[in-house]
């Protein structure tokens, strides 16, 4: 042992720079590996790691917009009735548009007031939800929350409040009484982080909301079966009681011939490609392509190992044949051998573990969901020191039996790494990692350009020199003073309100039936001159007026898409929240979700002033200001803080969030920006692991064809002649590597474009930007390295030969 201790340190003296290139080679794969690996087990184990996961499904029902698509917004009385129809059902419950930032109250008696705490999550569930997921209780009891005016809270959330049994809060208002308090009834041990029910911090009981209301779709129900159920079973059987809730669905012999319902395991709910579900998501291809990326990187680190360890046979032989000449056995040596692959792979993976603990507190962080302590992934790390020490195995076993396997007395200078077959194997590891390289490059440069094409893509309305502003209740009820405010300052060109984004996935979704017919379209509550703002053009009837929020029911306006699906006609009542809701316009189609999606069926909607005061300021919860195009943006933002400030002097300008519009809608895209970035620094990490082999694998070619150099010199070759003989075969192999890499990384991309409505077009730009790249680095690489060989002496280098 302490031979081929003192051997790995005089390898790591010897040869500094292979050394210390495999050494960061390693540390930078191990530490994507380690990273990648930790995310994709929370994306994998989404909901898995809940009591009884396999047992909860989700309720969907088919998308009204979308054929062949599922949604899991839905009434209450249509479940209620489906859950109390069969006996399979163990238990069943809701939540009403799950669980969402709010501002929580807490009294401070020492104080005479209230101690505010922003950003806690709170919502409204059924009771039976309780039994679904078994919510585990730390103190109280979680059933007593059908006790009025009460609430149970989070474990971490208690602590967090200062809170127990017995303390009352206040959820959601500005205006604690003792008629809007709450009391803590029960406090339950938090959800996991990848589940669910994650922001389930504060839980209120929904009662008998909605329970007769056919017309509120806006409730995600889940159901626990019983063990053994089959859950194909219970659909069959909740089809019969729907078509008898919904006949005119049903054909002439009372049989519904489609699926209007499915149960979806909540363990799927994550990668679900075919639904709108109440939870994160993800995508099954991106997910599994970063655990390729986590592979691929492993694998070109692996091959830089390789190509070290037999670059090292031919300027090691004769040391090994010298050692075996004084007596030593084969076994030491080739241990000897094994022992410096582990060593490296031991000091690049503490140098990776301390990497990932510094990320934690990186921008990088962000793009990634888990935890990436070492405590929270010990599986992960045992599976990372089992693929590092196979590393070091492979690796080393091979060169280590080949170079102890001469007779002692033989001293040979050529070897299986000198020999034609030899660089014939180091070519082609090399040419895997240019075709990898590159066809990263390319996948990067396609996901980048789709992203900036979906940001920068007429919507169909005017989003130029806008911001945005959540409302707090105050602020919002406030809205008429407020804007009036800002009216004032001439950098503001005009104000308007909305119930919230008008760029958005999820918003409220109606179920009505017109002229005999059921319909469906997604509804947006929003101030009279909205759509002036925005430059959205009305291109038939007219545009809402300032009086329509003065008039007993609500006024609509639908896109061009609901009149062709639908054939609306002006003056009709369509129905919204008053029952005789008159179609007043038709306005231009737009697009009012991201572009993954297309334009479907959809109405603006205009309520009356004191219905929306009513419910917190409904149609004023979100601000939109549009500034001139010359204004100081930073002075137009702290303008809009002050006067919201002023409007609710429960706030500090400093804790008013205002976005641009750009930046709203940019978080309708983080998945696509997350996966932009990811991929774009593991494709730079490749790229440098690809260098530091081609870096590698040349210093030893020059270092071996150091006398070939000096006799191609002494016969008139120039040192520029010399460095194009280095170049020529790595500029082959990188041509040879770009014509694999196009198709395979095209065919890639095309799949995953193929989930999104609006595509950006093809640019021939980057792919022949990926090889300029992956041919400029190389050519400056292998120059780089061949230049001290090419110019040198050639008398001075047949001496040392």
């Amino acid at each position: 042992m302490k031979i081929a201790f003192r051997n790995f340190l005089t390898t790591l003296r010897r040869y500094k720079l292979s050394s210390l290139l495999n050494i960061i080679g390693l540390t930078l794969a191990f530490t994507a590996f380690y990273i990648i690996l930790v995310q994709v087990r929370w994306e994998l184990t989404y909901n898995r790691t809940l009591d009884n996961s396999e047992r909860i499904y989700l309720v969907e029902t088919t998308d009204w917009y979308t054929p062949g698509q599922w949604q899991a917004w839905v009434c209450r009385p249509m479940v209620e009735r489906l859950i109390s129809s069969t006996s399979a059902v163990e238990a069943g419950g809701c939540t009403w548009s799950g669980f969402g930032p709010t501002v929580v109250l807490r009294e401070n008696a020492s104080k005479m007031g209230y101690d505010r705490f922003n950003n806690i999550y709170t919502g409204f569930i059924s009771l039976p939800l309780l039994d679904v997921f078994d919510f585990k209780t730390v103190a109280g009891d979680v059933h007593d929350l059908k006790r009025a005016q009460s609430v149970i809270i989070s474990r971490t959330t208690a602590e967090k409040l200062g809170v127990g049994i017995g303390d009352m809060i206040w959820c959601d208002t500005d205006q604690p009484s003792a008629e809007n308090a709450c009391e803590v009834v029960a406090v339950f041990e938090d959800f996991p982080a990848n589940s669910l029910l994650s922001g389930c911090q504060v839980a209120m009981d929904l009662g008998d909301r909605c329970l007769d209301d056919p017309s509120e779709w806006s409730y995600n129900y889940f159901v626990r079966l019983h063990p053994g159920t089959d859950p194909r079973q219970v659909i069959e059987e909740w089809k019969k009681v729907y078509a008898e809730m919904y006949p005119g669905e049903a054909n002439e012999e009372g049989v519904l011939e489609t699926e209007p319902i499915r149960l979806s395991c909540i363990r799927d709910l994550y990668f679900e490609a075919d639904g709108r579900v109440p939870c994160a998501q993800g995508s099954a291809v991106t997910t599994y392509s970063l655990l390729g990326i986590a592979l691929l990187v492993i694998v070109l680190a692996f091959i830089n190992f390789v190509n070290f360890f037999f670059a090292l046979v031919p300027v090691r032989i004769r040391t090994v044949n010298t050692f075996k000449v004084f007596g030593a056995s084969n076994a030491a040596l080739r241990f000897s051998f094994v022992f410096e692959a582990v060593g490296l792979v031991f000091i690049a993976l503490l140098l990776a573990w301390y990497l990932s603990f510094a990320i934690q507190s990186t921008e990088l962080a962000g793009y990634i969901s888990a935890p990436l302590a070492l405590a929270a992934n010990f599986p992960v790390l045992g599976l990372v020191l089992i693929v590092a020490v196979a590393m070091a195995l492979v690796a080393s076993l091979y060169p280590a039996w080949y170079i102890t396997s001469f007779r002692p007395a033989l001293v040979v200078k050529g070897s299986f790494a000198g020999t034609s077959g030899g660089r014939r194997l180091r070519l082609l590891l090399l040419g895997f990692q240019f075709t990898i390289s590159m066809g990263l490059i390319i996948a990067t440069g396609n996901i980048l350009r789709q992203h900036n094409y979906m940001l920068r893509q007429e919507m169909g309305f005017d989003r130029r020199n806008l911001m945005a502003v959540q409302l707090s209740e105050k602020a919002a009820l406030s809205y008429d003073a407020l804007r009036d405010r800002l009216l004032t300052d001439p950098r503001v060109v005009d104000v308007t309100g909305a119930e919230g984004r008008l760029v958005s996935v999820n918003r409220m979704a109606w179920g009505r039936t017109y002229k005999e017919r059921r319909i469906s379209m997604q509804a947006y509550i929003v101030r009279w001159n909205f759509l002036r703002m925005m430059g959205i053009p009305v291109t038939d009837g007219r545009d809402f007026l300032e009086s329509d929020e003065h008039k007993p029911t609500g006024m609509l306006i639908c896109n061009e898409a609901a009149r062709r699906e639908y054939g609306f006609e002006l003056g009709d009542e369509i129905g919204g929240f008053f029952g005789s809701d008159p179609l007043v316009g038709v306005c231009a189609d737009f697009n009012f979700r991201p572009m993954q999606y297309g334009v479907v069926p959809f109405v603006f909607y205009v309520v009356p002033e004191e219905w929306s005061r009513n419910s917190n300021g409904r149609a004023s919860q979100l601000l939109y200001l549009r500034y001139r195009p010359d204004a100081d943006v930073e002075g137009v933002v702290d303008y809009l803080r002050q006067c919201i400030a002023e409007a609710d002097p429960h706030l500090t300008p400093g804790e008013i969030q205002v976005r641009t519009f750009e930046e709203e809608l940019g978080e309708e895209y983080a998945k696509e920006r997350r996966l932009a970035t990811v991929v774009g620094l593991f494709t730079l990490l490749s790229v440098a692991i690809a260098l530091m082999g081609v870096f590698g694998i040349v210093l030893f070619e020059a270092q071996h064809r150091r006398r070939e150099v000096a006799v191609r010199k002494v016969m008139g070759a120039t040192t520029a002649e010399v460095l194009r003989l280095f170049n020529r075969r790595y500029l082959v192999l990188v041509g040879i590597s770009f014509l694999i890499a196009l198709p395979v990384s095209l065919w890639i991309i095309n799949r995953w474009l193929s989930s999104f409505a609006f595509r950006a077009p093809f640019s021939v730009w980057i792919p022949l930007a990926a090889l300029a790249v992956v041919l400029a680095v190389t050519v400056g690489t292998v120059t780089f390295c061949s230049w001290r060989t090419a110019g040198e002496n050639p008398a001075e280098a047949v001496k040392s030969e």
